[in-house]
């Protein structure tokens, strides 16, 4: 009768069977929006109308302002900008230390409420952050991406999706450049 050494046994015995990769060290993202602090001048696009074929564009401008809070684990944005109405839009963004991840909550002046936070973190330069919000009676993702930052300038853009992510809709475009003194 031949023996049998089931091949865990060897493996557990043995040298490893597989090297096993070192677990990814996390970063500590705290200081992934400082770009974002100080005033900038924004340059807004926003569509007309939302998830609905329209390619019409409403433009606006005005100042951006961001500033530290809670000891540098979050900050305050607060834009004002004229077009075809006067826009007051404020950002909260704080930290989670323990995910490595950014909350990014959202309010305006219309609404004076807190809505969805979106969640996520900078990867090679850019910043994907994700939400699940409801869109006139529709479950929609919403996306926001940060990107082509500089010391002085950076992009942003927001997007909606109604078909779970296969395709997206841009509606919210802002270019920001710092202003001087």
């Amino acid at each position: 009768m031949k023996f049998l050494v089931p091949i865990f046994v060897c493996c557990v015995l043995a040298a490893p069977c597989f090297a096993a990769d070192p677990a990814p060290v996390a970063q500590d993202n705290v200081h992934d929006f400082d770009f974002a602090l100080g005033t900038y001048h924004t340059h807004i696009r926003r569509l007309a109308s939302r998830l609905a074929g329209s390619t019409t564009w409403l433009t606006y401008d005005g100042t951006k302002t961001d500033v530290s809070i809670l000891g540098g684990t979050g900050s305050l944005e607060q834009i004002e900008a004229d077009g075809p109405e006067h826009l007051e839009l404020m950002t909260l963004r704080l930290y989670n230390a323990r995910a490595h991840q950014w909350s990014l909550n959202f309010s305006d002046s219309q609404s004076g409420e807190m809505g969805t936070p979106s969640i996520g973190e900078f990867r090679d330069g850019v910043g994907t952050f994700l939400d699940q919000e409801d869109y006139k009676g529709r479950t929609v993702l919403v996306r926001q991406l940060w990107s082509a930052i500089t010391p002085n300038s950076y992009h942003f853009e927001q997007a909606f999706s109604d078909d779970f992510g296969k395709t997206w809709e841009t509606n919210f475009i802002a270019d920001l450049t710092r202003k001087s003194g």
